[in-house]
């Protein structure tokens, strides 16, 4: 008898297309071609390696950390810049320079990682930035004015009453 609890156990139905000798690719296997290389993105260098790998160059002095950035930027590519911001704060770095002018690509996490380091009592400037940091930076500053309480004195001016008290 073929319950719901065995059919789990049993093998899936082969196509007919595959041959019997040949392996079924289920979903819990890997083709024996191996994965599918995605199509290459506009301005990618030609080649199977894909889109090239995030660069990071960086030197500190005078209590300034110099960070240079190329190619894209996201959750998992910015951990290795995490890890060089910590360590030139934990060796007494107060200001970051950042010049990201070949960054093809970027997300928020870049700038998590800024107001990080802005949070510690540090100061950072953008000396180079492409196009996609810049609008990344601009949409980051809007959202954070946007999220500012109003001032309370602003408030308590609007309610004053216009003509004097009585």
């Amino acid at each position: 008898m073929n319950t719901p609890i065995d059919s789990i156990n049993t093998a899936p139905p082969r196509p007919a297309a595959v041959p019997a000798g040949a392996p079924f690719p289920g979903p819990w296997s890997v083709s024996p071609r191996g994965p599918s290389a995605a199509p290459p993105a506009p301005g990618d260098p030609p080649g199977p390696a894909g889109p090239p790998l995030p660069r990071v160059r960086s030197s500190l002095g005078g209590g300034v950390l110099s960070v240079t950035l190329a190619g894209e930027f996201d959750h998992y590519s910015c951990l290795p810049l995490r890890a060089l911001l910590d360590e030139g704060a934990a060796l007494g770095a107060r200001r970051l320079v950042l010049d990201a002018a070949h960054v093809s690509f970027c997300d928020s996490a870049l700038a998590h990682l800024l107001d990080r380091w802005a949070g510690g009592g540090r100061t950072w400037e953008l000396a180079r930035g492409s196009r996609s940091v810049r609008l990344l930076l601009e949409l980051w500053d809007r959202l954070d004015r946007a999220a500012e309480p109003p001032d309370p004195e602003a408030g308590v001016r609007a309610s004053l009453p216009r003509s004097g008290c009585r």
